[in-house]
Formats: structure tokens, C-alpha cells, sequence
């Protein structure tokens, strides 16, 4: 009984150890647009970080499958950012995704999530995702 123990513990590590995967992403390059917002992230937060170590990728369509139901972005920790296509130039999407990155995990304390950077759905106040209104009535996740 142990020995099986062993072999189902390191099943579950191994599945573990695989992270996050949409499926049907691809890279992508960031448009020069994010190295503005990445300077607007680093200021509203008081952190700095290294833009080119993130790894960029799109995922086609308006969200993805992920741990807490349908993404618009997704970050992890080994600076490997997603985006779902319909938002990869949503300002506050994309920031979101910056400022873990320069936080460096997930989650969302506050501050610098909401104060002093307004970079959720219920504290941003800038444009909604132009393709339409409902998502952030909807409250998708990240």
C-alpha cells in the first residue's frame, strides 16, 4: 500500500509540475504600446521589473478555460504571460497581467491591485473591452 501511495503522490506531482496550458496558444509579439503601459505599471506600483523577460502568447477568441473559470489573461510564474485574442489590447487586461509580473504571484492584494493601481474590473476606470460592455459586467477573470 505505501508504494502505491508513492507512485499516485508522484502522479499528482507530475501533473502538477505541467502548469498552465490553454491548448491552442501561440506567441506573439507585444505591440509597442505595452512598453507604455509597462512604464504606467511600474509607476502606479512603485515597481520595476524587466519587460523583455516576458514571454507573450495569444489565445484565440474571447477567453479561456483556466483555474477560476474563463480567463480574458492569464500570468505565470515563470514570466509567461496569455492573452485571450479579443482582449490583447485592452489596457487593463494587459496591465493586470504586468503588474503580477512585477508583484511576482498570483492574486490580488491591495494595494497595488486597485490602490494604487486601479488594474481590476471593479476599480478600473478607463474604457471597456471595445468589442463589448458584458464582460465586465460578467466580472470574467484573469
Amino acid at each position: 500500500m505505501p508504494a502505491r501511495r508513492f507512485v499516485l503522490s508522484l502522479a499528482l506531482l507530475a501533473l502538477a509540475a505541467c502548469g498552465f496550458d490553454p491548448g491552442d496558444d501561440s506567441p506573439m509579439a507585444p505591440p509597442a504600446v505595452y512598453r507604455e503601459w509597462w512604464a504606467k505599471t511600474e509607476a502606479c506600483s512603485g515597481l520595476s521589473g524587466d519587460f523583455d523577460r516576458i514571454q507573450w502568447s495569444e489565445v484565440p477568441g474571447y477567453g479561456f478555460k483556466c483555474s477560476s473559470g474563463t480567463c480574458a489573461g492569464h500570468w505565470e510564474p515563470s514570466h509567461k504571460v496569455y492573452l485571450a485574442q479579443d482582449w490583447k489590447m485592452n489596457e487593463m487586461v494587459v496591465r493586470h497581467e504586468m503588474l503580477h509580473d512585477l508583484v511576482g504571484h498570483s492574486g490580488h492584494p491591495d494595494p497595488p491591485f486597485g490602490s494604487p493601481c486601479p488594474l481590476t474590473w471593479a476599480t478600473w476606470k478607463g474604457d471597456p473591452n471595445p468589442a463589448s460592455d458584458t464582460v465586465a459586467q460578467d466580472q470574467a477573470a484573469f
